[in-house]
């Protein structure tokens, strides 16, 4: 089980953030589908993630491993375990799996029962994409953004002008920096979005919440449900560090689902 690099003050914002508005990829692959199997163990605390104190359980969830495309032939894949230990919330006991690439350099939290995919780019980058049955891959949906239900988990690795991509609308930091380094190309240092809101987890760690109709950082982003997520942004002297991105694309009903997704996520990659 993870252990959480934030103070209970670190995941109140993420939560406040999510309660404003209840509950990403480019590559082609196929798609498959998990049944979650879940034992319940001894019941824990945990800081609230609604406007209620929720108690947690540590449970065992299935762990899919996606249908993954190579950017650069691999000579093989390592054993996965068919289980991964979590803390959720009690009432999702049944109702979440884990989802990971082949190679398990990634896992995101999403329904179960879900289609999924992944990709590991040449580049070093990866996403991994989880989506309703029957719904276009968000892998595949190239710059055009699919609006329906998904929870996606990006990494941009050492590609420079990507990492700043997906920060430097929500970092005020990353986009001084950005100016800097490509001497004021507004087209590579993309401003905040209109309808957009920020607000700060951690240290190097945004969360922000696209509300419905409002294209913004979000995977999903402009369709009928809110698309919260979080981005992670830790520079370097020599340059920008991978900036990891995970946005969860759901109806309000549900919304503590995502809080889970997200909360877990920035357990797992936010001090990357």
């Amino acid at each position: 089980m993870r252990r959480s690099i934030f103070t209970s003050t670190g995941l109140g914002v993420l939560a406040l953030l999510l309660a404003a508005c209840g509950g990403t990829a480019d590559s082609g692959s196929t798609t498959t589908t998990g049944t979650s199997r879940v034992t319940t163990t001894t019941a824990v605390p945990r800081t609230s993630t609604t406007s209620t104190t929720a108690s947690t359980v540590s449970a065992r969830l299935a762990e899919v491993v996606c249908p993954t495309t190579y950017g650069v032939p691999t000579t093989g894949t390592p054993g996965l375990p068919s289980t991964v230990a979590e803390s959720i919330p009690s009432d999702l006991v049944g109702r979440i799996a884990v989802y990971t690439d082949a190679q398990g350099q990634m896992q995101i939290l999403a329904p179960t029962g879900w289609a999924c995919s992944a990709v590991l780019a040449a580049d070093g980058s990866s996403d991994v994409a989880a989506y309703p049955v029957g719904q276009p891959d968000p892998t595949t949906s190239g710059t055009t953004r699919d609006t329906g239900e998904q929870v996606v988990g990006s990494q941009a690795s050492v590609c420079a002008s990507c990492n700043y991509a997906q920060t430097t609308p929500v970092v005020p930091a990353a986009a001084h920096r950005c100016a800097v380094d490509y001497a004021g190309d507004a087209s590579l240092c993309p401003g905040p979005y209109a309808g957009e809101s920020v607000d700060p987890v951690g240290s190097g760690i945004v969360g922000f919440l696209d509300p419905p109709g409002v294209r913004g950082s979000g995977a999903g982003s402009g369709g009928e449900f809110p698309a919260n997520g979080v981005v992670t942004y830790h520079p370097s002297a020599s340059g920008s560090e991978p900036s990891y991105i995970e946005t969860c694309t759901l109806p309000d009903s549900q919304h503590p689902l995502c809080t889970a997704a997200l909360d877990e996520f920035v357990l797992a990659y936010g001090a990357r």
